[in-house]
């Protein structure tokens, strides 16, 4: 019988990854979540990190690569090693995806996302979107070229297979209200549990064919759910708990808390502040807070 959990946290861990701050993600998740809760490493460092934080977090499991895969396609590949493994061996409600720079701020940081996917089952991927942090649409140019070159245009000859497979999963996307290049974006995420089954049932946990695409993990998952008929949620407008930007935080810490934010990216800088400052500024504001009680409490 599997085990049963609320939430199942993947999070990717680089050759640059800094195990102290991979610890501060985790411990950030674990004192604001209402849930029970699975932690997967997605170890791409080949310099032992997974390892190391297997001994820090002894519960939690380790997806290893043979060789280094990197970004792009090549994480796509890893992550969907991972969310296979999660749905071999465990049940659950949830599945949160957090780069190692992503930090969680506020409690129940997987409350909304269990709201939304209840009430749209057919919500596949939540978190970022459609907007930036200050309400202006995402710009989808560069993803939307890389798509179209690979599904549409001569270039397809370039990468002949993982494109015959892109192209197909191009055409169900279209026919399913695909904007082309549009995706949640990828700092951090939840998915759903549906979303994940689809996608298995697909062979896209992992598809193989894909490992050459010039192409972001984000681009490539959200073009799959709506392949499989499947939205793309906002978790990120008003009041809602994400707040994320590319290479640094999107608005101060204290704004950040102001507004009721829960799950935020990236912290690598803000301004003159740099991330051990960041850390060091929202850890303290934990320590100002009682762990929220357990969902079943």
């Amino acid at each position: 019988m599997k085990q049963i959990f609320g939430v199942i946290v993947v999070i990717p861990v680089g050759p640059n990854s800094i195990v102290e701050f991979v610890k501060d993600t985790v411990d950030s998740f674990t004192f604001y979540t209402g849930s029970t809760y699975k932690i997967i490493f997605v170890d791409d460092s080949h310099q032992g990190l997974g390892d190391q934080l297997k001994n820090i977090f002894p519960e939690a499991d380790i997806i290893r690569s043979k060789k280094p895969m990197g970004g792009w396609a090549g994480l796509y590949l890893m992550l969907a090693r991972a969310f296979h493994h999660a749905l071999e061996n465990y049940d659950f409600e949830v599945l949160l995806k957090l780069d190692t720079d992503a930090l969680v701020i506020g409690a129940y940081p997987e409350e909304e996302a269990l709201n939304l996917f209840q009430t749209d089952p057919r919500t596949g991927i939540a978190g970022q979107y459609p907007n930036e942090y200050n309400g202006k649409p995402w710009d989808i140019g560069w993803p939307r070229d890389r798509v179209l070159n690979g599904a549409t245009t001569w270039r397809f000859i370039k990468r002949p297979i993982a494109n015959i497979f892109l192209r197909k999963e191009y055409l169900k996307a279209i026919k399913n209200g695909y904007r082309v290049g549009e995706s949640v974006f990828g700092g951090a995420y939840f998915m759903s549990r549906a979303l994940l089954l689809a996608l298995a049932e697909n062979k896209s946990l992992p598809n193989y064919n894909f490992r050459t695409l010039n192409m972001g993990e984000d681009h490539i998952f959200s073009l799959l759910a709506k392949a499989a008929g499947f939205h793309l949620g906002d978790l990120s407008s008003g009041s809602l708990p994400f707040a994320c930007a590319w290479k640094g935080m999107p608005a101060s810490p204290e704004e950040l808390v102001k507004k009721g934010k829960k799950i935020v990216h990236s912290t690598r800088n803000w301004q003159n502040m740099k991330e051990k400052e960041i850390r060091t500024w929202f850890k303290e504001e934990r320590g100002k807070h009682s762990r929220p009680s357990a969902a079943s409490e």
